[in-house]
């Protein structure tokens, strides 16, 4: 199965600190590169993490609040003047693309860079590939907001200790099964059933910006990482409420009912330090019950 790598670009929320940038996270799924979010000096996050701007193909915007979408002029300029065809795919709500659309007029990038632009407006998956699906689902937060995730498709794989019984070659008898195909060698009629079994695809899951609700649950289910926004100290659970946001412990109770088998909090307000941080971890996985990391700028976790 392919490998997806994760690297946190921007742990903060709203305001970046001395530690902590604005959001953004970059994914690397092999021939797909995904940023996820583009908050302000992304573009140097990156540098620093050793990744490459103008590799990126594709770009997901959860919604359009400045914390999230800071560095987006900047990031497509780059990729416009440094990309092999200057070209990128840009996936969102409708309203979004009505923003970046002024973006673009108003940054005069319209003969810079091929943006093609893909909108989001329901529930459920908005790209598939040779090798993942992608979906998404609407959140609770103060702009329309999505949740987004990705699911590497399962895949048919052979049973090598039930070849080596049937005394079965490799070779193009491989192929055909893998195409569910039956085969004869030898004079024996073998079933593609009998040599192979099916593996689970691997799925990432991200929310940034929510409040408490069934959307994110749907995002997270049965993710293998479960990304989420843990903004406040399950004390300030009145303000997180106010602004629409999430605590440490709602965040691990959403990855508790979702059946995520990891979770990685993110989005932390500026108030926090450190210390602070790790606490908040405790308090996720008393919640969740399971293993919970809080994420770093330039920490990275492979699915």
């Amino acid at each position: 199965m392919a490998e997806i790598k994760v690297t946190f670009l921007g742990t903060s929320s709203m305001v970046p600190t001395k530690e902590r940038g604005q959001t953004g996270i970059y994914v690397d799924c092999g021939a797909e590169k995904i940023l996820i979010d583009c908050g302000e000096n992304i573009q140097r996050q990156m540098r620093i993490a050793r990744i490459s701007p103008p590799r990126t193909t594709r770009i997901f915007i959860s919604h359009w609040h400045g914390d999230h979408i800071f560095g987006l002029p900047g990031m497509l300029e780059n990729i416009g003047k440094n990309a092999s065809d200057s070209s990128v795919h840009v996936y969102s709500s409708k309203e979004v693309g009505r923003k970046i659309k002024q973006l673009m007029d108003t940054f005069d990038m319209r003969n810079k860079i091929k943006l093609i632009f893909t909108s989001i407006e329901k529930n459920g998956i908005f790209l598939e590939t040779k090798d993942f699906k992608f979906g998404a689902n609407f959140l609770k937060h103060s702009s329309k907001c999505l949740g987004f995730y990705i699911k590497e498709k399962d895949k048919l794989k052979i049973d090598k200790v039930k070849m080596k019984k049937l005394n079965l070659p490799s070779g193009p008898i491989i192929d055909r099964l893998k195409n569910k195909k039956n085969i004869t060698f030898d004079g024996k009629k073998v079933n593609w059933k009998d040599v192979t079994y099916l593996e689970n695809g691997k799925k990432l899951a991200i929310v940034l910006d929510t409040g408490v609700c069934s959307g994110a649950v749907n995002t997270a289910k049965d993710a293998d990482l479960f990304i989420c926004e843990s903004t406040f100290f399950a004390d300030k659970a009145d303000k997180a409420k106010n602004y629409q946001h999430l605590t440490s412990v709602q965040a691990g109770e959403i990855a508790k009912k979702a059946n995520a088998k990891k979770l990685v909090i993110t989005h932390f307000s500026q108030r926090y330090n450190f210390e602070d941080v790790e606490q908040m971890r405790k308090e996720a996985k008393k919640a969740f019950g399971k293993d919970v990391k809080a994420a770093e700028d330039f920490s990275s976790f492979i699915v």
